[in-house]
Formats: structure tokens, C-alpha cells, sequence
């Protein structure tokens, strides 16, 4: 099926048509939101999957199909914008690590208040770190990257990768200890 038999499609029936653009790109699309959001965070990946095609139905009468530009690239560029949204979605609610141990933090979150004032400073420690330093931790240890991955994307060497999360990890803890977690 070609581009224009698919639009065609999607415009006379859009659940047909949304099924056949599902079968026909919805591995690909799996495949980015994967590599975006990463592997362990399957209801995440659904989600956004099912938001992607949403909005690709939604957005059919922006595409322009006389232009060369094929409909499975308009579809990709959806989904990699999406998935960044939940990216970022993910971001905004930061978690402490599971590596929180590396940190030997013992942090008491006996209490809903001191959950979140312990969540706010971590926040803002990591918000304030240096540029580098903060994409580095956060790619890390948010978003799971393999330090290879980030020396790679960063050009950088790894070993400047892992000096800087080690700096980053004993500077974190000395600000944590400042600004009052238990430590």
C-alpha cells in the first residue's frame, strides 16, 4: 500500500486506516519511543504508541502529499516529538535514583511533607549543577544510559564521563548534607 492509497484510507475510515498504519509502521514507531523513553517502562511505551497515532490521525490534514517528503518520515517525526514529550513528562517528576546507595544517603521519608521537601531539594541540586555535569548525571542515572552511550552522544571520553559523575555524586552529597537531608 502506498502513501496515497493510506491517506485515502484514514480519511474514508479512519479506524481501518489507523489499523493498516499500525501494522505497516507500528514496530518502527515502537522502536523510537523505545529508544527514546528506554526499554523498562512498558505502560510508558503503550502509551505513548497509542498518543502517537493520535495524533498522526490528527495531524493528517497538516501533511502536505504532494511534497517528497515520504508519509512514514511525517509519522516518525511525530513520534520522536512525542516521545520526547513524555521524555520530558518523566523528567519533570524526578525520582531518587536506585543508586541512591552509591550516594550512602539515608534519607527518612517517614512523612508525605518531608517526601516532597526532600524531592524539591534533590531537584534543585541537580537543576543547579554545572551543564555538562547535569546532562551527564541525568542521562545516568534518570534515564539509565550506558556511560558509553553518553561519552559517545557528549564526545567526550568515558573516563571524563565517569570522573565527572563521581565529582558529581560527592558534590551532590555535600550539598544534600548542607541543605538538610539525613544523611
Amino acid at each position: 500500500m502506498n502513501d496515497q492509497q493510506l491517506l485515502i484510507l484514514l480519511q474514508n475510515s479512519p479506524s481501518k486506516g489507523l489499523a493498516k498504519a499500525i501494522d505497516l509502521y507500528g514496530d518502527s514507531v515502537r522502536w523510537i519511543a523505545c529508544k527514546i523513553l528506554g526499554l523498562n517502562n512498558s505502560e510508558d511505551i503503550e502509551e505513548c504508541v497509542s498518543d502517537i497515532f493520535v495524533r498522526f490521525w490528527q495531524s493528517l490534514e497538516r501533511f502536505d502529499s504532494t511534497s517528497n517528503v515520504p508519509l512514514k518520515s511525517y509519522l516518525y517525526g511525530i513520534a520522536r516529538h512525542t516521545a520526547l514529550d513524555y521524555q520530558k513528562q518523566k523528567k519533570s517528576i524526578l525520582l531518587v535514583p536506585l543508586e541512591e546507595d552509591d550516594l550512602s544517603l539515608d534519607v527518612d521519608f517517614t512523612g508525605e511533607l518531608a517526601k516532597k521537601t526532600n524531592l524539591l531539594i534533590l531537584h534543585d541540586v541537580i537543576e543547579n549543577m554545572p551543564s555538562p555535569d547535569q546532562e551527564i548525571f541525568i542521562r545516568r542515572y534518570f534515564l539509565e544510559e550506558r556511560i558509553k552511550t553518553i561519552a559517545g552522544e557528549l564526545h567526550l571520553p568515558e573516563k571524563m564521563v565517569e570522573n565527572k559523575l563521581y565529582r558529581g555524586k560527592m558534590s551532590l552529597k555535600q550539598q544534600l548534607i548542607e541543605r538538610g537531608f539525613i544523611i
